[in-house]
């Protein structure tokens, strides 16, 4: 498929991201009001994220690595329907022994730490919570299966909403069930452990009718033998460790932010959603829809149409990711403030949350070519050279932390993550330029320096705007501020004809 129809799916599932994004900060603004930066929300954000590293070895690991990949082969080589239920019915089976598995050894676990062992409040706290926040990974693993499916059927509408319905819940849980609990925050958080719960199972069981409807029904069986599982497992295997990469490090962070301040893993993590926000509606959305399309024409040897795809993903992600990291940067304080500044959410709330979002935004650009680098390395069934670029950042992530948090605080543990950003980046390209080529490097450097130009140029101009703007208020300052910073960039890209802005057209869409 040429890009140009891709792009046209990748804006689509935008549009969708867009909303997705919208909602999710929502969500983020609601719990803000509810708990501030404070401990319980620290500790709830870390045994939050316990299962979601689980998540994103299990089930989305293993999606984009393998199960994607070997069912759009499966498709587009023109597979028997029964053999193809045959192998998503056993991925399925097995996430749902595996997960229920797990929940059963963390149960039992927490059991025995928490009896037999003395441990600090704030590690109690933790493991406590996490005996709650666990058996969201089962459904979210069954949701994830869902979404492989949809998605190797190049159905992206339907579960690209789907992070919508942890949100509502969520939020859900906030209003409506912290009257059940009492008023203390270390009581009204159990409202929002609620919240997840159902959130995580509503996300399966939606999408179950599309899911029978362009797939059929799930077949649930043992045959972990299937030579098409032998080969998912083959290209999983020795990427559990590369997949498992992101989590780690964001563990490690939140570790070593929770040994600073109270509130500094909370501010951490609402920086992390505005600055995931660009990542997510533009670098994660194309990669999504690239994904299948790559690994059918890999399967088939359109080479040329591979290479052309891939190094226009890149130029779509650099044009669109770097105005958004100065946009960030500009805005940081302001954004923060509409967003969150309210109830549990002080002043001293925003400085803590605004200083990390401009450190993150350092290396959004890197984040998001490396996603599509990732990408093109799993449709050629190479997952082993992105785990070692991985395994790389473990320890550098683990080293600047230590080393740039003694002199920023919980600032140098964002400015590592970018800068271990721009380490991966590097080493990904370098390596899928020597392996298989399929990359103009050129073209490349001259698409970023061109946009890298044209970005600082324009971020001069919405500082200006922003300054004339503040007088007016947060609310004027970013919405009049983007809006106008939006229209002025394109316009710029059309005057100078960037070739990113061609080809783009509203076609008809499948949910």
């Amino acid at each position: 498929m040429t890009f140009d129809k891709i792009r046209n799916s990748f804006f689509w599932f935008s549009i969708v991201t867009i909303l997705c994004r919208i909602v999710g900060l929502v969500r983020e603004i609601v719990t803000a009001r509810f708990f501030g930066t404070t401990g319980i929300y620290d500790a709830f954000l870390i045994a939050f994220m316990i299962p979601n590293f689980f998540r994103g070895l299990l089930a989305e690991g293993a999606l984009s690595t393998a199960f994607i990949p070997v069912v759009s082969e499966l498709i587009a080589t023109g597979e028997k329907r029964e053999e193809i239920l045959k192998v998503t019915g056993a991925v399925f089976t097995f996430f749902l022994v595996v997960t229920v598995l797990l929940y059963a050894v963390v149960l039992l676990a927490s059991q025995i730490l928490l009896k037999y062992f003395s441990l600090p409040a704030r590690i109690s706290e933790i493991i406590f919570l996490l005996r709650f926040t666990f058996p969201y990974l089962i459904f979210v693993s069954l949701a994830a299966w869902a979404m492989g499916v949809l998605n190797a059927r190049h159905r992206f509408i339907l579960p690209g909403l789907n992070p919508i319905i942890l949100d509502f819940w969520w939020i859900i849980g906030l209003f409506f069930f912290t009257h059940f609990f009492g008023n203390t925050l270390d009581r009204k958080i159990f409202a929002l452990l609620i919240g997840v719960l159902l959130g995580g199972l509503s996300q399966f069981v939606s999408q179950l009718p599309a899911v029978f409807s362009v797939h059929g029904p799930i077949v649930l069986n043992t045959r972990w033998k299937h030579p098409a599982l032998i080969k998912m497992l083959k290209m999983f295997s020795p990427v559990i460790i590369g997949v498992s990469v992101g989590p780690i490090n964001l563990l490690v962070d939140y570790s070593l932010a929770r040994s600073l301040a109270e509130g500094a893993v909370s501010a951490l993590w609402y920086a992390t959603r505005i600055y995931q926000l660009p990542l997510g509606v533009f670098s994660i959305s194309l990669a999504t829809v690239l994904l299948p399309h790559l690994s059918g024409d890999v399967a088939i040897k359109k080479i040329q149409q591979v290479k052309d795809n891939i190094q226009k993903g890149l130029d779509q992600t650099i044009f669109l990711l770097v105005p958004s990291a100065i946009g960030m940067i500009v805005f940081r304080r302001e954004m923060i403030e509409l967003f969150f500044k309210r109830g549990m959410f002080t002043g001293h709330s925003v400085e803590l949350t605004a200083y990390p979002l401009m450190l993150y935004s350092i290396g959004l650009v890197f984040y998001g070519a490396a996603i599509i680098i990732t990408r093109a390395f799993y449709a050629h069934h190479d997952t082993a050279t992105p785990v070692k670029v991985g395994l790389i950042s473990i320890g550098t992530n683990a080293l600047f932390d230590m080393i740039l948090m003694k002199f920023m605080g919980h600032g140098g543990i964002a400015l590592s993550t970018s800068l271990v950003g721009i380490e991966n980046f590097v080493l990904l390209i370098w390596l899928f330029k020597k392996k298989f080529g399929l990359l103009e490097m050129e073209r490349m450097t001259k698409s970023f320096s061109r946009v890298f130009l044209m970005s600082c140029f324009w971020g001069i101009i919405i500082e200006g705007i922003r300054r004339t703007l503040v007088p007016y208020g947060n609310s004027v300052t970013v919405i009049a501020g983007t809006i106008t910073g939006i229209l002025m960039y394109f316009a710029l890209a059309a005057v100078l004809k960037f070739p990113e802005l061609s080809g783009v057209r509203i076609l008809k869409w499948k949910m």
